[in-house]
């Protein structure tokens, strides 16, 4: 007698999915992720990811995930990859010192230790080990300083404190606990509310976005960005042109949130902050911590096509951009993750596998801890052909991702 093959995780996802009569698009929806991930999670060309399933289980009437994964299929309990500095930063983001004596760093000197670290995640090509470094200490003398500064000093310390937290979210988004990204959330808006700095709150707000949107709360995350535009349009006339940046910066953050709901919307976003950055903002101009600047737009609009399910749009989009003028090397890398992606939605699988190692040459740290270039490569190497898998599997070993 022949056993029956299980169906894969994608196949039942599909089978429950039909059961309650719900389309792709509205799963997507109700999930708060892309229809394009649902599509390729059904026909096995995206894996079946834990949080997928527990963000889609909940809409197909699942109570256990081996509904999901079936008997056969074992579950890793590591997560996702971690970086060795992950427990120092959470060691300097849980040390509540109840006292705090001598003297603080003054607001200029933080500033300048802040914007450093910035320019550092930025420009290093192992950025996620170099913020690492520097952030326990840059959390400990941004706190101090909100401790003992009073008056104007203390404000500004406020909002640097904010932008502290800020980096530590950005350094743990692929690879720290779940629950230090919501920490540095929640304290670096708290900070920015202390700071009563209209300026940090909608940069805080920003930051949250993106968790929200992570954890499928993408409307909740639209709806915050619209009161913090709200709350930003009114000063980009005679404010700084950090103004302006903060402005297009939301509107980019609420296309991309749309386009991985599956939302064509993302477009108006996308095209309303295109004309801020080119109205608005100095010609040449490069936002000093989230690069606002034109090649960045560019670079949105190729993420928003990937999500949106149009490999054509991302690779006409993708035409004009020249990688080498995006300001930033961790946001280059995570271009040619983005671009690997459209060519993995089209099954193309030498391009997939180039772009993979285009981005691993420009930001090693990028292709290693990104969940997206960990699950194509992963992919390749169980399933290239045999002309490239040697190859895929010289690259997996480089960047750490098992075979």
């Amino acid at each position: 007698m022949v056993d029956q093959q299980q169906p894969t995780p994608g196949q039942r996802v599909e089978r429950l999915r039909r059961a309650v009569g719900l389309s792709r698009e509205r799963l997507a929806g109700l999930a708060g992720i892309s229809p394009t991930t649902v599509k390729f999670i059904e026909n096995g060309r995206r894996s079946l990811t834990l949080r997928a399933a527990q963000q889609l289980a909940p809409h197909l009437g699942v109570r256990d995930l081996a509904d999901l994964f079936g008997p056969s299929v074992t579950l890793s309990l590591e997560g996702r990859p971690s970086h060795p500095a992950v427990d120092d930063v959470r060691r300097a983001l849980t040390a509540w010192r109840i006292t705090v004596s001598g003297p603080a760093d003054s607001p200029d000197y933080l500033r300048g230790a802040v914007d450093s670290a910035w320019q550092t995640w930025h420009t290093s090509r192992h950025q996620r080990t170099e913020a690492g470094q520097v952030l326990p200490g840059l959390l400990d003398s941004a706190q101090r300083a909100a401790r003992l500064h009073t008056g104007e000093d203390r404000r500004v310390s406020l909002a640097l404190l904010a932008q502290a937290y800020h980096l530590a979210q950005a350094y743990l988004a692929w690879h720290g606990d779940r629950e230090l990204c919501w920490m540095t959330v929640d304290r670096g808006m708290t900070a920015a509310l202390d700071a009563d700095d209209p300026l940090a709150i909608a940069q805080s707000i920003w930051y949250a976005a993106h968790v929200l949107r992570a954890v499928g709360r993408s409307d909740e995350a639209v709806e915050r960005l619209r009161e913090a535009r709200g709350l930003i349009e009114p000063l980009v006339a005679d404010g700084s042109p950090e103004y302006a940046e903060m402005l297009a910066d939301l509107h980019l953050c609420a296309a991309l949130t749309r386009a991985r709901a599956g939302d064509q919307g993302a477009w108006a976003d996308w095209d309303t902050a295109r004309s801020v950055v080119e109205r608005v903002l100095p010609a040449g101009y490069v936002g000093l911590r989230t690069r606002v600047s034109r090649p960045l737009v560019d670079v949105y609009a190729v993420m928003c096509a990937v999500d949106l399910g149009n490999p054509d749009e991302a690779q006409r989009r993708a035409h004009a951009l020249d990688p080498a003028s995006i300001p930033s090397t961790e946001r280059r890398g995570r271009h040619y993750v983005e671009l690997a992606r459209s060519a993995d939605l089209e099954g193309a699988r030498e391009a997939t596998l180039h772009l993979l190692g285009r981005a691993e040459a420009t930001s090693p740290e990028t292709v290693r801890y990104s969940p997206a270039a960990q699950d194509m490569l992963s992919r390749l190497v169980r399933e290239a052909p045999a002309s490239i898998r040697t190859e895929a599997v010289d690259l997996a070993r480089r960047v750490g991702v098992a075979e």
